[in-house]
């Protein structure tokens, strides 16, 4: 399908759309659709983690450039959510969702035969796609479900889980790099024809006043430093211990394939942290989740950097993951509640967690290359975590004197 001709698509479909109601049977139908291909993206996020220790068989890269590979994921993809928002306020959700899709099936289906150039291409190409189809989906959800926006945006998440998860699992089922990658781009493509297609909401034209944040203006920008840091090391955690898992593994598992389980065992846990912690923050406040949750994954690091044994790995990836799991969901609600989601802060405040999610991830393949070991990368994610308890409590005196 050329450009031309998609955006005729898109056009014909927003028109057509204007002029119908979008009922409660559209809405579920939409947000049905809306999981199931959240559930092919939280794949494609998530993919270098389980390719990662296939990659050297195929290209003549240091560990140090395979490392590099999330910088070229995650610093194109804050890119495209920055200008996801902008495109968002102009045009309509269909066009957020199409483009970016787009993006993520030539960048999956460039990686099938690519060299190391043109892999990294490859993957700056679907990073920057996700970028622009996560905030596109995520709002259109929420559009299309007003009476229970958070319930509905928490099924949607919990579907990017799923995918998280089954990557790991359609790597093993296929058992080759290549036959993986392109069943993933069957799996986008099939995503990209219903993205075009499906009935979405139409954006809501009347937007109520938004609400003035509960600090000034000058004590916002004194807080945002605070947050930003705090959302660019829980994001640089958790993409620095999923994606480096099945790597470091290895060596305790029969092939790379089947190191795959420890992402696997990450996720699983990640899903379930976020899964309980409703339930946890009724016998506890959001301030004291939030540094059960640092140590909780700092245990599980820790734990992961003395592991030699394939058992104790797994066991350490599932701490680390229920300890993750939590903490930038409860890192968000403070953005809300102190800052506000329509201030620039916020905004800014989420660009550095893209940042950390390129940055330690990318670090770890330094530090692993110049020691000669890549486990000691683990180190620097520990040493995240541990920065981490300071500001959490600096975010609790911030919350009682707001």
């Amino acid at each position: 399908m050329s450009a031309s001709t998609a955006q005729q698509v898109i056009r014909s479909r927003e028109n057509n759309v204007s002029s119908t109601p979008f009922t409660a049977r559209s809405a579920a139908s939409f947000t049905l659709f809306a999981c199931a291909l959240f559930i092919v993206l939280g794949v494609v996020t998530t993919l270098l983690g389980p390719i990662l220790p296939l990659l050297p068989k195929r290209w003549p890269v240091t560990t140090a450039q395979l490392g590099s590979l999330f910088f070229w994921q995650f610093i194109p993809s804050t890119i495209g959510t920055l200008l996801s928002g902008v495109m968002l306020s102009k045009r309509s959700f269909r066009l957020g969702v199409v483009l970016g899709v787009t993006l993520c099936l030539v960048g999956i289906a460039g990686l099938i035969g690519a060299d190391w150039n043109l892999g990294r291409a490859a993957v700056a190409c679907y990073g920057f796609g996700l970028g622009i189809a996560l905030p596109a989906i995520n709002l259109a959800v929420a559009e299309a479900n007003r009476k229970r926006r958070a319930a509905s945006v928490s099924l949607l998440n919990f579907a990017w889980g799923i995918g998280a998860i089954g990557g790991p699992l359609l790597l093993r089922v296929t058992h080759s790099l290549s036959g993986f990658l392109a069943v993933l781009s069957v799996l986008v493509g099939a995503g990209l024809a219903g993205s075009a297609f499906w009935e979405m909401p139409p954006k809501n034209a009347d937007i109520p006043a938004a609400k003035s944040a509960p600090l000034a203006p000058t004590r916002i920008w004194m807080l945002a430093p605070l947050i930003a840091i705090s959302m660019f090391l829980f994001c640089g955690v958790e993409n620095a211990v999923a994606g480096w898992a099945a790597t470091l593994a290895l060596p305790s598992f029969a092939d790379a394939f089947h190191a795959t389980n420890a992402n696997e065992a990450f996720w699983a846990f990640f899903l379930a942290g976020r899964a309980l912690a409703p339930f946890a923050l009724r016998r506890m406040s959001e301030a004291k989740l939030l540094v059960v949750s640092i140590l909780t994954a700092a245990v599980g690091v820790l734990a992961f950097y003395f592991a030699s044994h394939a058992a104790t790995i797994l066991l350490a990836c599932a701490i680390a993951g229920l300890g993750v799991g939590p903490g930038f969901p409860l890192l968000i609600s403070r953005v809300s509640e102190l800052i506000g989601p329509e201030r620039p802060a916020c905004t800014v405040c989420f660009a550095f967690a893209g940042i950390g999610a390129a940055t330690l991830p990318s670090a770890i393949g330094k530090i692993g290359e110049r020691v000669g070991d890549p486990r000691v990368g683990l180190l620097l994610p520990l040493a995240g975590l541990v920065l981490l308890l300071p500001t959490a409590k600096m975010l609790s005196a911030w919350q009682r004197t707001a």
